[in-house]
Order: C-alpha cells, then sequence, then structure tokens
C-alpha cells in the first residue's frame, strides 16, 4: 500500500475527538465494538473505562473514536499528552492509562485494524513529537498492524519498554502447572499450611455468584486491602474516594456486563483473602488481590491463587490469565511459569522533521537500553 493509498483508506472513515463527558453517549456502540475487538481489553470497555474517566481523567484527557462510512464505531481509546522523554523536554501524545489500568490495547473492530489506525494516526499527526501505544501485547495483532500501516503511511515505528509478565495459559490443569513450578518441599508445605489454617476454623473458597452479594463483597475486598501493607503506604483503593468510588462502580458494571470474576477465602464467616479478575472474550486479567496479613505465616493469597485456578481450569473458551503483575512478582512468577510479553509501540509524524526527532528519541532510548543491560551482566558476572 502506498502513501496515497493509505490515506484513501483512511478517508473511508471519520476520527474525532469526544471530551470523557461526552462518551457515555455512545455507550451502546461501544459496547458492540467491545465485543468485537481485535484484542479484548476489560479496561477499556463501557464497564471499566467509564468509571475510570469519572474518577481520574484530568482536563487533558481525550478519548479518540474511529466511524467506518456506515457510521459504525471501528476504534476508541483515552489518550493523554505527556512531556519528557529519553531525557528530552519534548511533549508527546500517548494512551491514556489511570494507577489501577493494566492493560491499554485500544479498542478496534476485528477486521478493520488497518482504516482505523490510519484514521487515528492522522487523528493525532501534529499533536506533538509522536504518538505512544502503551502496554500492548508484542507482536500481537495490534503491534502488528500498526507497525505496516506506519510503513505504508510514511512514518516510523519503534518498539519500545518491552517486557515479560507471568501470565496462565487456557487449557492448563492445576496440578500439572503446580507439579511444574513447586518444588515437592514447597507444595507439601502450602498443604501443611492449608491444614493449619483449618484447625484455626473451617476454610471455604467461594467465588461471588449473586449480584445482591456483590456490594458485601466490595467493601470486604476495600477493608481488606487498607488494613494491609497498601493501606500504610495510602495505596489502597480506599486511601481517597476516587480509588474507593471508582472500584464500586467497575465491580458494578463488570458483573453486569459479565466480566466479573470475584474469589474469596474464609476461615469460618472471615474472608482473609479475595481476588478480582475480569475476563472478556475468554481474555483474562488479573486486577487485585488482598489478604489478611494477621494470616500471613499461612500464605493465603497462594492458597487463594491456587483454589482459584482449580475453579478456572474447565472454564469454556479461556484463552489465559494475564497476571498484571510486575516482572519481578516473586509469588506469581514462581506460580505461573508462563509469560507474556508487554510492550509500546512509538509511531512518528509523516514530516522529515518529525521522524529527524524520532530518530533522535530512539537512538537515545536504545543507548540508555544497552547501558542497562550492561549493567544488569556485570552485576550477574559478580554473583
Amino acid at each position: 500500500m502506498t502513501p496515497d493509498a493509505a490515506r484513501h483508506l483512511a478517508a473511508e472513515t471519520t476520527a474525532q475527538w469526544l471530551a470523557p463527558r461526552a462518551v457515555p453517549a455512545i455507550e451502546a456502540a461501544w459496547a458492540d465494538l467491545s465485543g468485537n475487538a481485535v484484542e479484548a481489553n476489560p479496561f477499556f470497555a463501557p464497564a471499566l473505562l467509564l468509571p475510570a474517566l469519572d474518577a481520574f481523567a484530568g482536563k487533558d484527557v481525550r478519548v479518540a473514536i474511529v466511524r467506518d462510512r456506515g457510521e459504525r464505531l471501528i476504534a476508541l481509546m483515552p489518550v493523554a499528552p505527556a512531556r519528557g522523554y529519553s531525557r528530552l523536554p519534548v511533549r508527546y501524545l500517548e494512551t491514556w492509562m489511570h494507577e489501577h489500568c493494566f492493560f491499554a490495547a485500544p479498542l478496534l473492530r476485528r477486521g478493520c485494524e488497518a482504516a482505523a489506525l490510519s484514521a487515528l494516526f492522522d487523528l493525532v499527526e501534529n499533536d506533538g513529537a509522536f504518538f505512544r501505544l502503551r502496554h500492548l501485547p508484542a507482536e500481537g495483532a495490534i503491534a502488528t498492524a500498526a507497525a505496516r500501516v506506519a510503513g505504508q503511511s510514511g512514518r516510523l515505528c519503534a518498539s519500545s519498554a518491552r517486557y515479560e509478565r507471568a501470565m496462565l495459559g487456557g487449557g492448563y490443569e492445576t496440578d500439572a502447572v503446580l507439579d511444574a513450578s513447586l518444588r515437592g518441599k514447597k507444595r507439601k508445605e502450602l498443604r501443611r499450611q492449608r491444614a493449619r489454617l483449618e484447625d484455626a476454623g473451617a476454610v471455604r473458597f467461594e467465588t461471588l455468584a449473586a449480584r445482591k452479594d456483590l456490594e458485601l463483597w466490595t467493601q470486604d475486598f476495600l477493608t481488606l486491602e487498607r488494613a494491609g501493607w497498601k493501606g500504610g503506604k495510602n495505596s489502597a483503593l480506599a486511601s481517597n474516594a476516587d480509588g474507593a468510588g471508582f472500584f464500586r462502580a467497575a465491580l458494578a458494571r463488570a458483573f453486569d456486563a459479565g466480566l466479573l470474576d470475584f474469589h474469596r477465602l474464609c476461615t469460618g464467616d472471615k474472608p482473609i483473602a479475595m481476588i478480582v479478575n475480569f475476563i472478556d472474550s475468554g481474555a483474562g486479567y488479573s486486577f487485585k488481590i488482598a489478604y489478611d496479613e494477621d494470616f500471613a505465616r499461612f500464605s493465603p493469597g497462594v492458597l487463594l491463587e491456587i483454589e482459584m485456578m482449580r475453579a478456572l481450569e474447565q472454564r469454556e473458551g479461556l484463552r489465559f490469565i494475564d497476571s498484571c503483575a510486575a516482572r519481578d512478582h516473586p509469588m506469581i512468577n514462581s506460580l505461573w511459569r508462563e509469560r507474556r510479553e508487554i510492550e509500546a509501540i512509538n509511531i512518528s509524524g509523516r514530516s522529515a522533521g518529525a521522524k529527524a526527532m524520532f530518530r533522535l528519541l530512539t537512538g537515545l532510548e536504545q543507548a540508555a537500553e544497552n547501558w542497562r543491560s550492561g549493567k544488569r551482566s556485570a552485576a550477574n558476572d559478580d554473583l
């Protein structure tokens, strides 16, 4: 495809910016897009993004949408400006992510990726030094399409900030996963901890089923999380009204949309560990986990993860569960040995000046990464 052909493809679409307050008006079309997206992303589905925009969006956040000739919605993503890249004070646009968002693939209608991306790239063409698509599956459908469309439209494209995080592929057997991940001594210790916990009171694993129970479960989670180390650092959801309000609204909407997967481990009538996942079109994302630190000696978080794995292993259509964890998370990395690669994709403008700046920034970023890799290698050599 030539640059002229790419411009013609974009001309078959209409792209525009919406203020966050205007987005609820397109919720029905948005829900249809989310259900037919090439990369399912519950964080950008109406259930989660609407409460996030209400709670966290500043005045600079906008939502980009694209419609095709028939007025069908084919793309949607929240965008915000950022400043400072590779130690240079440049301004650029990037996918907006709030602190409780762990995946940022834009919603692109399956089969319309090229037209949607062409229109999005044109929409942001002169708004910053470059455009950054954050937190995509490395070499996934969107990253591949973005690189192709960028090249076809006379732009440059580069991968950035690539890293791995733990995941669990669908079709697994829990015992097989545990056999491969945990040494026999560790599994024996977990059985011993479970038995000791049983001595303290009957242990139950439960999955939220009824809408009428959601409010109590939600409050229990907020209380449990705030009582732990996150509360001490004021990073718990309940540490501020916006976080708690977002969580309540998001879980309620997610339940109604069929996206919520909520589990808890109890002893007696007391929940001692709880976990919230979102599962959209077979793509699972582990959102939040909390446990009662008074029971830390029993490893309630690990016990809950294992019970959750057993509950989900036969779930029809489950393709994977992304841990959404930090790359060096000790608990989940030891439990789930599969890895999912996440990356950002940077897209330049078409002009010679924009591409020259892009090459400079890309070169500086690569040099910095090479330096960090060298330091890591030297540190490993010293072990």
